[in-house]
């Protein structure tokens, strides 16, 4: 059972909303606990994923007690990251300020962002699903001097709907991939805007075979036409749970290669962006919140 099967009813997802929002957080952590006792012990099509997905990262002489180990913290992490996004915006505090955890864009990353903006090329962030990427991608929206435009999953189940009602709520600009939200997309940074996506989860359809972590992965491509098109610059950012708050980060904007050839434009440009969201995944990987097979 995936992840986006589980959640195809929506029930789940209504539940655990229902329950984050009125629960304190003590019961949010006892609610991960049981969560996280029940997949390992289950150990359903799910676990398996997240522990092949940590055995690449990790690397394939890792023993597997550390793999397990780091399987266990994945779900863990994941529930409480998914109860704090419930219990934040179920309060009613969806102001970046009134976060708990708080959420921190460290000033290198603002700096980062407001080069790319200052230039007038328009900005694609691309984003990791690393830690509580809801409360930070509703933070970045909030502090960034022009709209952020969030182009998500496309034809969402009922439990990623409610998802996306939330982030909504909470003030993002949020438009699930077609075609009419790609022009809204290359509109919007050819007028020197941000858009942003996440790139290393499968899709499913246009997922294309790429090297990931030294290994033959199967990741969506199409993203990069979208810079490509548009001559926009691109920053690639990730969020940790440390030291009490959730910390985004960021690279420094990107200028990518452009060639005569347009299939080897995103053949390169999707390695180097990869290579960088490598390195944030390697910095936390009981953190990465990937629940598909990455490597089939």
């Amino acid at each position: 059972m995936s992840v986006r099967d589980f959640f195809t009813k929506g029930w789940p997802t209504q539940l655990g909303f229902f329950m984050g929002k009125h629960l304190p957080s003590r019961a949010g952590d006892f609610i991960a606990h049981t969560v996280t006792r029940v997949l390992v012990t289950l150990k359903p099509e799910i676990y398996h994923s997240v522990y092949d997905n940590q055995r690449h990262v990790l690397g394939l002489e890792t023993p597997a007690e550390k793999i397990k180990a780091n399987t266990h913290q994945v779900f863990f992490n994941a529930a409480r990251s998914y109860y704090e996004f419930f219990h934040n915006v179920g309060q009613g505090r969806v102001r970046v300020e009134d976060f708990e955890p708080p959420v921190n864009i460290v000033p290198q990353a603002r700096a980062y962002i407001q080069q790319a903006l200052d230039s007038g090329r328009g900005l694609l962030i691309l984003g990791a699903h690393l830690s509580n990427f809801n409360l930070s991608g509703i933070a970045l929206g909030q502090i960034m001097s022009v709209p952020l435009q969030v182009l998500s999953l496309a034809d969402p189940s009922p439990g990623f709907v409610l998802f996306n009602k939330l982030r909504v709520r909470a003030g993002a600009l949020l438009t699930p991939i077609s075609t009419d939200a790609l022009r809204q997309a290359l509109r919007r940074l050819q007028r020197g805007g941000a858009v942003i996506t996440g790139v290393e989860r499968p899709i499913g359809e246009g997922d294309q075979p790429v090297e990931f972590f030294g290994e033959m992965a199967y990741l969506p491509a199409n993203y990069i036409r979208i810079p490509l098109l548009t001559n926009s610059l691109v920053i690639t950012m990730a969020t940790y749970f440390e030291e009490g708050e959730y910390r985004m980060i960021a690279n420094p904007p990107l200028e990518l290669i452009r060639t005569g050839n347009r299939e080897w434009n995103i053949a390169v440009n999707q390695r180097r962006i990869l290579a960088e969201f490598e390195n944030f995944i390697r910095r936390a990987p009981e953190q990465w919140f990937v629940f598909d097979p990455v490597w089939r």
